[in-house]
């Protein structure tokens, strides 16, 4: 049965009362959760969102009493997994909106820093939260194959919304390059019986495919042209597998797909799509 918002409310509501044990700071969850429920019932935008996100902590973070941002990162994966086909954007958009509230200071005009980088500018442990809440799904260890299949609308769905941001640029499209690098590294070998799960394909083809749709400009920037991406680590390695050779390789694999007989009509379809997109970019894309 699919997530509705108001479940999903509760079940936040229902987890921090289980694992909080800070009053206080369960208190401020509870109204960045009711944000969240009035931001995806389309009472709240997206700009107005954040700020109230920001009312919320802004107090506690002065003060030192709030050691973390990290739950606010955790609730945005979790919606995602849940919602990220029908309210991407909205997301989206909240993400780079609390990106860009003005640093936070505190009284004595020190900028606030949680795990070394600013609030909010720095995003502090944003990017591992989200990858380890919401792109990434369990592997096949102990589970059987409708339990591990069972991942695929959740990674799509934290696909599609790592996918905008790399769109949207600025920091997060260099931070997304690793998103990206997994999601293709899962299509470049073959599916066959050398896969540790039955019909890997359904997990890995939607995403890649989803890749392509919506970054394909970006990521055909990020293999051509090497300006677009500053060359100091913790980039650089990265940097180098994002190349000509590797976008030519999942055309090839994309080709390959498209026509793999028992890959069901759908996925075959979703591959023959981002042959398309990436024929079009090839030829419409100036760098």
């Amino acid at each position: 049965m699919p997530t509705t918002i108001s479940s999903w409310v509760q079940n936040r509501r229902a987890s921090q009362e289980k694992w909080q044990k800070d009053p206080l700071e369960k208190e401020e969850n509870f109204l960045i959760i009711s944000a969240f429920e009035q931001l995806l019932n389309n009472k709240l935008s997206a700009s107005s969102t954040a700020s109230r996100i920001n009312k919320i902590v802004f107090p506690r973070l002065i003060s030192g009493l709030r050691a973390s941002v990290g739950c606010i990162w955790g609730l945005f994966a979790d919606a995602t997994k849940h919602f990220g086909t029908s309210h991407t954007q909205q997301l989206a958009d909240v993400i780079i909106a609390i990106r860009e509230l003005p640093d936070v200071v505190n009284e004595k005009g020190y900028k606030v820093i949680r795990s070394g980088e600013v609030v909010w500018r720095g995003m502090p442990d944003f990017g591992w939260i989200f990858a380890e809440h919401g792109v990434q799904i369990n592997g096949t260890d102990g589970m059987t194959y409708d339990e591990w299949h069972s991942q695929e609308e959740e990674l799509l769905n934290a696909t599609v919304l790592v996918a905008t941001l790399m769109q949207r640029g600025g920091s997060f499209g260099i931070g997304m390059m690793y998103h990206a690098h997994d999601a293709f590294n899962e299509i470049e070998l073959p599916f066959d019986d050398e896969r540790e799960m039955a019909d890997e394909w359904k997990m890995y083809i939607p995403p890649a495919e989803a890749w392509m749709s919506i970054a394909g400009e970006k990521l055909f920037g990020l293999c051509f042209d090497k300006s677009v991406i500053h060359s100091a680590e913790p980039y650089e390695s990265l940097r180098k597998a994002f190349n000509a050779d590797r976008w030519a390789l999942w055309k090839q694999r994309f080709a390959e797909l498209a026509e793999q007989e028992d890959i069901d009509e759908r996925c075959r379809g979703l591959a023959r799509k981002a042959v398309e997109k990436m024929r079009d970019i090839e030829q419409r894309v100036q760098l």
